[in-house]
């Protein structure tokens, strides 16, 4: 009965599926002394199925109208799957990163040419059922996809003292993974058809479509055009002035200040010293005009501050001179010093930029960001002047005015805010005192001619 089992081992699928399910009977029916009838019930079971697999193909049987009748049922088999692959069909695959073909080994297929020859009957006629798949399939549609898969590339914008350069964006491309697997699938299915000689799949094109990058070049471009411009005037001959507004503008041109940022003057420029890089010029001290280290960077603080206030910034920190000076209408001033800073935020969701530029006795400071088309205006209007105290006498070998007293004066700005042209706001910002300056008269010294 071992012997037996072990040969029934190679019958047919289907006699063998049939034996071991009947097996345990009869072995059980040999162990009770059954007789031989039980074991010979088996190896007839086993022996017809051996018969039908490896017999010959009844006459007149074509399978796919090849002629294989009277040949041995595996000669059969073994001919008609060698047509088979000698066809050696080849799938393409078209995307945008190229051309993709497999064929061969690459190619897998099932056939069911063993069980029509188990069933053949004489003069029939048969199509046999075959089933492609290409081998790995998921991963070589992913290697497909993946070379042709791009990512959208936003356009940058760099701004510096040179000013902005762009880069453009690119369009990304996004594919169908799932899709080409299904269109693999079904042209595999359906089957290949002969071409010039060749035996070819149908052509399988890999679905995509376009990225469109968040940022584009125009977008930028929107975005970082001038919304304001402020400038105002110095002599260029006074050196030491001259050079601190130049160092001073320097170091600020070409800030870029983020969404919700703020500016600090003094952050930005540093400490007024000459390790610093600053020179001595005119500065105002308690009240009186001397010489001092850094002398003219107020000038700079109040042309970021009027250019500042017009570009829409949220002015945070401000504090007018003890004097009126000569560069901008009273109360439009900003002053800078060790002890007092010039701040303002971007409440804008954009950056703003920020340029500072020094020629031929002039300061220009610019913004640039997105227009909104609102306009604003800085007005100043002088409420009164106020009288300077009486000159003070200085004894020495002169006489005569040697400084004359200047009135004071209060004033107060006016933010005005336009709308396609149009005025929709006026706010009061600030009343300012400025100190007169109290005149200095010569008196000459007894002895003295």
């Amino acid at each position: 009965m071992r012997e037996f089992l072990k040969k029934c081992r190679f019958a047919p699928l289907l006699a063998g599926a049939f034996f071991f399910l009947a097996a345990p009977f009869f072995a059980a029916t040999a162990q009770r002394g059954g007789g031989p009838e039980g074991a010979g019930a088996a190896y007839a079971v086993c022996a017809a199925a051996e018969k039908r697999e490896t017999g010959r193909v009844p006459k007149g049987v074509t399978v796919d109208g090849v002629p294989v009748g009277g040949m041995p049922k595996r000669r059969a088999e073994r001919l008609l799957r060698g047509l088979l692959e000698g066809k050696n069909p080849v799938l393409v695959v078209i995307s945008p990163a190229g051309r993709y073909s497999f064929a061969g080994a690459e190619i897998g297929f099932s056939d069911n040419f063993r069980e029509i020859l188990a069933g053949a009957e004489k003069g029939g006629s048969y199509v046999s059922e075959i089933r492609y798949f290409l081998k790995g399939e998921a991963e070589q549609a992913e290697f497909i996809c993946a070379n042709a898969r791009r990512p959208a590339v936003d356009a940058e914008v760099q701004f510096s003292a040179a000013g902005f350069s762009y880069t453009s964006e690119q369009r990304g491309t996004a594919c169908d993974g799932e899709g080409l697997l299904r269109d693999i699938r079904a042209s595999l299915a359906a089957g290949p058809r002969e071409e010039g000689g060749e035996w070819r799949f149908a052509e399988v094109s890999l679905r995509t479509r376009a990225l469109t990058p968040e940022k584009t070049l125009a977008s930028l471009k929107r975005d970082t055009k001038k919304i304001s411009s402020f400038a105002t005037y110095f002599n260029a001959e006074d050196r030491g002035r001259s050079g601190n507004i130049a160092l001073a503008a320097s170091r600020i041109d070409g800030t870029v200040l983020p969404p919700q940022g703020e500016f600090s003057f003094n952050a930005a420029v540093g400490e007024r010293t000459e390790k610093n890089g600053f020179q001595t010029a005119k500065v105002i001290l308690d009240g009186e005009f001397v010489s001092g280290v850094g002398g003219g960077v107020c000038q700079v603080s109040t042309t970021l501050y009027n250019a500042a206030i017009r570009a829409g910034m949220k002015i945070t920190a401000r504090k007018p001179h003890s004097l009126a000076v000569h560069y901008v209408p009273p109360s439009c001033d900003a002053m800078v010093s060790s002890a007092t800073d010039f701040r303002f935020r971007n409440t804008r969701p954009y950056p703003v930029y920020l340029s500072a530029k020094v020629s031929d006795g002039s300061i220009r400071i610019a913004f640039y960001g997105r227009d909104e088309g609102y306009r604003y205006e800085l007005v100043s209007e002088t409420l009164g002047e106020i009288e300077p105290p009486p000159p003070v006498e200085k004894t020495g070998n002169y006489e005569g005015v040697i400084r004359e007293g200047k009135p004071g004066l209060k004033s107060t700005a006016y933010l005005e805010t336009y709308k396609n042209g149009k005025l929709i706001r006026r706010e009061k910002l600030r009343t300012d005192t400025y100190a007169p300056i109290r005149g200095i008269v010569g008196v000459l010294r007894e002895g003295t001619e």
